[in-house]
């Protein structure tokens, strides 16, 4: 289940002895631009390079209880992809304190004090942790847009996980807060795209018909959360590993951050998630 632990939402789900997460929401930073305020996590969207900076270094220290900040954080450039990146102790403070990396949607890890932060204004941030064998924490963090939930990145990252020992049993996933079926709409040809990723069927399940707009083209309403669980469902893990958002971002653009709700004038909202040092 979800819940508010001050500007952060996080999942009972993923909390555990040696894991820190967070899904940020518009609350808590120093943005002051009526668009981006208050917690933007996004470049090029009006806050200067140091307000971003310090939105970070602020959820990065709420999100570990003090211990992390910026540089610790890896964020990148995403690209609607299904790509994922392993991450070391030596990507620490990429796109904070030092250049961006390498461009990818996703990122799974086993380094302690390495925080993956993907960044979402309707599209759907997850996130993971499982652990191996012995006990040792393995992470992930995923950006899935309508392109990279049709080409299941979030089983991508299941998969990127069990390569670093991670368990399937073990394995929990958060599906943050995102647009909803009741608010997004899509036209035919993004059915047709989804359906050339991942199949007729696949499209067939996820895009349901809503009738003709005005022009008298077809419209369709797309099941993002439908998408990510089937693909994870499909890799192993099951329904009770999976706990989910209840909210929707283009209905709440009061908290979220939407891009759909404001014509794309708008922040980014953050999703990571840490693993703490050995007590």
């Amino acid at each position: 289940m979800f819940y508010r632990d001050g500007i952060l939402f996080r999942s009972d789900l993923l909390t555990g002895s040696r894991i820190r997460h967070g899904f940020s929401t518009r609350e808590g930073g120093v943005s002051v631009f009526p668009h981006t305020r208050s917690m933007n996590l996004g470049h090029g969207l009006g806050d200067s390079q140091e307000i971003v900076y310090q939105n970070a270094d602020i959820f990065a220290k709420t999100l570990s209880d003090g211990i992390y900040g910026a540089e610790s954080v890896v964020i990148t450039s995403q690209i609607h992809s299904a790509k994922v990146r392993f991450l070391s102790a030596a990507n620490c403070g990429e796109g904070t304190v030092l250049p961006v990396g390498e461009s990818c949607d996703g990122f799974v890890t086993d380094c302690p004090g390495v925080m993956p932060i993907v960044r979402t204004a309707d599209c759907t941030p997850i996130l993971l942790a499982g652990s191996t064998g012995d006990g040792r924490p393995v992470i992930g963090a995923v950006h899935a847009g309508w392109k990279g939930s049709a080409a299941g990145i979030a089983a991508v990252a299941v998969g990127y996980m069990t390569e670093l020992g991670a368990e399937l049993s073990t394995i929990r996933v958060a599906v943050g807060a995102h647009i909803e079926v009741c608010c997004y709409e899509v036209g035919a040809d993004m059915v047709e795209q989804v359906a050339a990723t991942a199949g007729a069927d696949f499209a067939g399940k996820f895009c349901t018909p809503r009738g003709k707009n005005g022009a008298g083209e077809e419209k369709f309403t797309a099941d993002l959360t439908g998408m990510n669980c089937f693909h994870l469902q499909y890799c192993g893990i099951s329904p009770e590993q999976i706990d989910i958002s209840s909210e929707c971002t283009m209905c709440h653009p009061d908290l979220y951050h939407s891009h759909r709700a404001t014509g794309g004038k708008r922040g980014t909202m953050g999703a990571g998630i840490v693993i703490m040092p050995e007590m």
